[in-house]
């Protein structure tokens, strides 16, 4: 799987506390086997939230991955709040 990653998803993760990065990391690792295996993603709050194919994870109680998967692309989107990830899909 190919990741892309967009401006605004590198700005997020440099912004991020050092403590953090290394939950990012891993969330990216697990990805590609995670998509292709439904059941084994349901502690990380894995779940489509759009139409257009946008997917969040759960990076711990504050923060989400955003997301977009394609056929074998995902588009890193956004580190963010709740708020700032329903904010996000208001815009879409």
């Amino acid at each position: 799987m190919q990741l892309v990653l967009t401006a605004q998803f590198q700005r997020d993760v440099r912004a991020l506390a050092p403590e953090d990065r290394p939950r990012v990391f891993e969330l990216l690792l697990a990805l590609p086997q995670l998509m292709g295996q439904p059941h084994l993603h349901s502690g990380l709050g894995l779940r489509k939230l759009h139409p257009r194919g946008i997917f969040e994870a759960r990076l711990g109680l504050g923060l989400r991955l955003l997301f977009a998967f394609g056929s074998n692309t995902a588009t890193l989107i956004r580190i963010a709040t709740h708020e700032e990830v329903k904010h996000y899909l208001k815009s879409l």
